[in-house]
């Protein structure tokens, strides 16, 4: 019996000798979106501050150093992340950053004499060949599609989170230029670190295992963050007490994880770079400017109530605003990302008094938000607006400027108007887009995030080689230019959308308007379509791009 333990880079952990196996009686893939958004979120977000990450323990029954390995804990974290290395790896233009992904995943030729294992992490027998095929195989991930049919037709619920995990990265990933995409493989290979435990028997790893979740409870980072701030002030005892009291009296009316979200946006208020580790960052940013109880009991506040108004609704005696701007800010909470929060707690603190001020800064954000997430424009880019626009918020006058960096250029209103023509393959960003144009077309109201809505593909994705579709969309550049447009979108609730499915136009109209008026109105434009043709998408792309320039204000 022995335990063996040491730190290992990505790399290292993906190594060609490496050979992980989940045993058979180990659960399947068990994350849901919202476990896998928060590691790719979070090692995007490190890669991006250029620190390292620590991904936490991995434990493996492996008799010898060499050899395969069980593993006990890890799972859901390694399978994760060879998703994310596959969805790179097919992503991205550059062979040499797809071979340097791959080869984190498996090799095609044995890297050593008597190797036999190609692949890094073999799942359990269920879902190992699922695996096989559409993440580890190279161009695996690219048809998502085929990907949840496949998932759907096997049953399998571990199966459907695999599909679910690589449409949720895909997702994150797809907003990162080539030139990142190849820095962030390079990141995860050398900046990623891992500790490695490694025992001879499997009574042994289950002690560790339990050992390792369930003593204690990690601290946080704003657990950290209070403590050192609190040491660094020097308080007396009572005043001590009495500074940590109020900030957990915010983390827990926030809620832990929502504090803490509200803690980086403070930082990138102060800290524009986001270069270096959280805690480090926060503290020398900060502490020029203010004193620490300055900022526990006067600053934190207000960013608190700020934080609370802009993603839950909250209105204070400190911070209230109108319907117009509750409106904005319901369209900014559906884009997926979260750059605009800075300077909207920056208007909320420091400048909204005046309700016709505060509606058209919120009506000009939402516009530059939207353009950032739709026009384009990579994830890098957003970031240097974003802090841009906070630069110029310091300065007098910002609001009234022609130049400031909450406008549009020209160039800019022409490229997202084009932009709005073209294709919308990202899941949750073409929802947020048509849930923000089905507030702007004619009846339309504007939708909370909860809505029971979803986007429905008038023509099919994949449309039955037997059915009638094939006489209107004979021509596959026809269906391949519009069937992903806001044309060919409309939004549906989950029953509708799941009874409407790849049937008949006719068919469809019957679900749409089973009620007479349809659930969104959106849909409603389509009661008069005789039938669903190429000339039809376009002219309502045409239709649609008209109304939402003409609310953006584009020229």
């Amino acid at each position: 019996m022995a335990i063996y333990s040491e730190m290992l880079r990505g790399r290292d952990v993906f190594a060609p000798a490496a050979d992980i196996r989940v045993p058979a009686y180990q659960r399947g893939f068990a994350w849901t979106e919202k476990e896998v958004g928060e590691l790719t979120r979070d090692l995007v977000e490190a890669f991006t501050q250029s620190v390292i990450f620590f991904l936490g323990t991995l434990v493996l029954v492996q008799p010898r150093a060499r050899g395969p390995g069980d593993i006990v804990d890890g799972q859901q974290r390694l399978t994760t992340l060879t998703i994310i290395l596959a969805v790179l790896r097919d992503l991205t233009p550059s062979k040499d950053v797809a071979y340097t992904a791959h080869s984190m995943i498996g090799h095609e030729t044995p890297a050593f004499v008597g190797d036999k294992q190609k692949w890094r992490l073999t799942l359990n027998s269920m879902d190992a060949e699922f695996f096989r095929k559409f993440v580890q195989t190279k161009n695996g991930t690219k048809d998502i599609d085929a990907i949840k049919d496949a998932a759907e037709e096997s049953g399998s619920e571990s199966q459907k989170r695999i599909a679910m995990a690589v449409q949720a990265i895909h997702d994150e990933l797809d907003q990162i230029s080539p030139q990142e995409q190849e820095r962030f493989v390079n990141w995860l290979a050398n900046d990623l670190h891992v500790s490695k435990v490694r025992v001879t028997e499997h009574n042994i790893a289950y002690k560790v295992y339990l050992v390792l979740n369930r003593r204690g409870l990690p601290l946080s980072d704003h657990d950290i963050l209070k403590a050192a701030l609190l040491e660094r002030a020097g308080f007396p005892p009572k005043e001590a007490v009495k500074h940590s009291e109020r900030w957990n009296s915010f983390a827990n009316r926030l809620g832990h994880d929502a504090f803490e979200a509200m803690l980086k946006q403070v930082r990138f208020l102060y800290d524009r770079q986001m270069k270096g580790e959280f805690l480090d960052a926060i503290l020398l940013s900060i502490l020029p400017f203010m004193t620490i109880a300055n900022f526990i009991n006067d600053k934190l506040p207000r960013f608190v109530d700020a934080f609370d108004a802009i993603v839950n609704g909250a209105k204070t005696t400190l911070i209230s605003f109108s319907p117009e701007t509750e409106k904005r800010l319901t369209f900014l909470r559906e884009i997926h990302h979260e750059g605009w929060r800075a300077p909207a707690m920056k208007y909320l603190v420091d400048y909204a008094n005046d309700d016709q001020e505060t509606d058209r800064f919120f009506t000009k954000l939402e516009r530059l938000a939207y353009m950032l997430q739709y026009g384009g424009r990579p994830r890098d880019f957003r970031q240097r607006r974003y802090r841009k626009l906070l630069d110029a918020m310091d300065s007098p006058g910002w609001m009234s400027d022609p130049e400031s960096p909450l406008e549009l250029s020209g160039v800019e209103q022409s490229d997202f108007r084009e932009r709005l023509r073209g294709r919308f393959p990202n899941f949750k960003q073409r929802r947020a887009l048509l849930m923000r144009i089905n507030a702007s077309v004619p009846g339309g109201r504007v939708l909370p995030s909860d809505a029971d809505a979803t986007v429905e593909h008038i023509l099919p994705r994949n449309p039955p080689r037997d059915s009638g579709w094939f006489q209107a969309w004979s021509k596959k550049r026809d269906r391949e230019e519009l069937v992903e447009c806001i044309g060919n979108f409309t939004l549906l609730t989950d029953a509708e959308n799941q009874t409407a499915d790849r049937k008949s136009f006719e068919e469809k109209k019957a679900i749409f308007f089973e009620n007479g008026a349809p659930t969104y109105e959106l849909t409603a434009d389509l009661q008069n379509k005789p039938a669903w043709t190429p000339e039809e998408a376009r002219a309502r792309r045409e239709w649609l791009v008209e109304i939402m320039s003409a609310e953006w204000d584009l020229a």
